[in-house]
């Protein structure tokens, strides 16, 4: 068993962690700080259910990193945060995040922002569960987490979040704005809370501020490199 601290979103997070999976992962954001806002371990038997859960092969070292991402997203609402599913970069100074369900082709359209507008111009700060948190100024920050996608894209930092776009595949690149209804339709599928009722109803505040600070819009994309520059025009123009 490893036990050691990471340093992520602004919060210190303990792990005790079976697998050496975990630690790797975790290295870029490891600390020596002697305190902890949040502890993380997951279970033999969590691990299992987890392996049973997802229908596809998994060792337990992997099904211990997806259980530990899954209890820290119910750990972060205290801390005015939550893990989302989405795909964060930062170009040209605006922060930009694309949301879409598993398989979709989040990870193919960060690679089309980078091939269109450059890969040494464009920063992946997260490429699958950042945190998004709310600073004291109001402000919702994107952070990168050790849990990047299988691609491991992703950076130890957090930069003032733009904008949101949630894509989905199409056979014409568009983009449009999303109505409030939506927005939360589209946003709340892609985040988790405690269910229990207090914790709905102050994630459900959290999740109401964010999306009054946080432009959204909805984009259906082709497979190719004119899906970025679309989804760039809608928001630069």
């Amino acid at each position: 068993m490893r036990h050691f601290k990471i340093s992520v979103a602004g919060l210190y997070v303990s792990i005790s962690a079976r697998g050496q999976l975990t630690y790797d992962i975790c290295r870029p954001y490891l600390t020596d700080l002697p305190w902890s806002d949040i502890t993380l371990y997951a279970t033999p038997t969590q691990i299992a259910a987890k392996k049973k859960a997802i229908p596809i092969p998994m060792t337990d070292e992997q099904a211990e990193c997806i259980v530990l991402s899954d209890l820290l997203s119910l750990k972060l609402l205290p801390h005015d945060a939550f893990l989302l599913h989405a795909a964060v970069i930062s170009y040209q100074d605006r922060c930009y995040a694309f949301s879409a369900p598993r398989g979709v082709g989040k990870t193919t359209h960060v690679q089309q922002w980078m091939e269109s507008f450059g890969a040494g111009s464009v920063t992946v700060i997260n490429g699958d569960k950042p945190i998004i948190r709310r600073d004291k100024d109001g402000r919702f920050l994107a952070y990168g987490t050790p849990w990047c996608g299988k691609e491991l894209q992703g950076q130890p930092i957090g930069v003032p979040l733009d904008c949101i776009t949630f894509i989905k595949r199409g056979e014409r690149d568009e983009v449009c704005a999303v109505t409030e209804r939506e927005y939360l339709d589209l946003l709340i599928g892609q985040v988790v809370f405690p269910s229990d009722e207090r914790s709905m109803t102050r994630g459900a505040a959290l999740l109401a501020e964010f999306m009054r600070a946080t432009p959204a819009a909805r984009a259906g994309c082709t497979m190719t490199a004119n899906a970025a520059k679309a989804v760039y025009r809608y928001w630069n123009s």
